[in-house]
C-alpha cells in the first residue's frame, strides 16, 4: 500500500503544465506540427554537441534540466496569438509566475516559472511577426531560483 501511495504522489507532483500539454495535444496530429522532446541529462547532450556554456549559471541550469519540450505552432499568426493568450491564462491558473517579459519590434518573449527557492518548471513563450515565429519551450527539472535570476540579468 505504501508503494502505491508513493507512486500516486510521484505522478501528482510531476512538473509538466497541463496548459502546455493541452496546447501540444491540440496540434500533435497536424502534419506541419514541429516538436522536439528531450529527456535525460541535457548537459550530457549539450556536451556531446560541443555546446560551450561560458557562464557557470548556464552550466548549472543545463545540469538541472531533466526534460525539454519544444514545439512550434503550425497555425497563422492570429490563431497563434489567441493560443498564446489562452496558454498564459492557463499558466496563471496553474500558479505559474511571470518571471520576465521582453517585447521588441517583431518579437515577444514571456518566461513563466513554478516553484519557490527551487523552481520545478519553466515555460518560455516566443512570438513574433511572422506565422512561423510562435514557439513554446518547457523545461522540467530542479532549478535554483537565485542562479536562474543571476543568468537572466
Amino acid at each position: 500500500m505504501l508503494i502505491g501511495v508513493l507512486m500516486v504522489f510521484s505522478v501528482m507532483t510531476q512538473a509538466q503544465s497541463k496548459s502546455v500539454a493541452s496546447l501540444y495535444e491540440k496540434y500533435k496530429s497536424d502534419e506541419d506540427f514541429f516538436h522536439l522532446d528531450l529527456a535525460g541529462s541535457f548537459f550530457d547532450f549539450a556536451e556531446g554537441f560541443n555546446i560551450d556554456f561560458d557562464e557557470e549559471g548556464f552550466k548549472a541550469i543545463a545540469k538541472s534540466v531533466e526534460r525539454m519540450k519544444l514545439f512550434k505552432l503550425p497555425v497563422g499568426r492570429e490563431i497563434a496569438k489567441q493560443d498564446f493568450k489562452a496558454l498564459q491564462r492557463g499558466l496563471r491558473k496553474e500558479k505559474y509566475d511571470l518571471m520576465m517579459e521582453v517585447a521588441e519590434k517583431g518579437s515577444n518573449i514571456a518566461f513563466y516559472s513554478r516553484g519557490g527557492d527551487v523552481i520545478s518548471d519553466l515555460v518560455l513563450l516566443i512570438g513574433g511577426d511572422s506565422d512561423d515565429d510562435y514557439l513554446v519551450i518547457e523545461l522540467e527539472g530542479a532549478f535554483e531560483s537565485k542562479k536562474l535570476a543571476k543568468v537572466m540579468q
